[in-house]
């Protein structure tokens, strides 16, 4: 990779609870922002397993083909890759994108059963 990059964790607000927020900044704006480079995008959850960390966002099952999710989903996947190289090259875990209709969390459904379904390659 030719441009600098770092892991950084920055606690933000959001109804005015803040949160600490996993972010690789990098210097090419063009990885770090969707929609020709104009909007960040913050995802709903993100979780770490054994041998992965996710980005996991949840979205109304009837929202999920339109344009707007479907380039966040775009753009998360990138933030994976880049997130998964960085990672990775530092002794860390792969990042990867779950987009998850909400309908499909229920009680008896777990965790890992919602990555294998709804996992995207990246």
């Amino acid at each position: 990779m030719d441009k600098k990059q770092k892991l950084e964790l920055t606690w933000i607000g959001k109804d005015e609870q803040p949160r600490l927020e996993p972010r690789i900044l990098i210097e090419d704006p063009e990885r770090s922002y969707w929609d020709k480079n104009s909007r960040q995008y913050h995802p709903d959850f993100v979780a770490e397993t054994k041998d992965n960390i996710y980005l996991i966002e949840t979205k109304k099952e009837g929202d999920i083909e339109t344009s707007d999710v479907q380039e966040k989903a775009i753009a998360a996947i990138k933030y994976c890759n880049y997130a998964t190289e960085f990672t990775t090259q530092n002794s860390g875990k792969p990042w990867k994108y779950i987009l998850i209709p909400h309908n499909a969390v229920q009680a008896n459904m777990s965790f890992e059963a919602l990555t294998r379904k709804y996992e995207a390659v990246n």
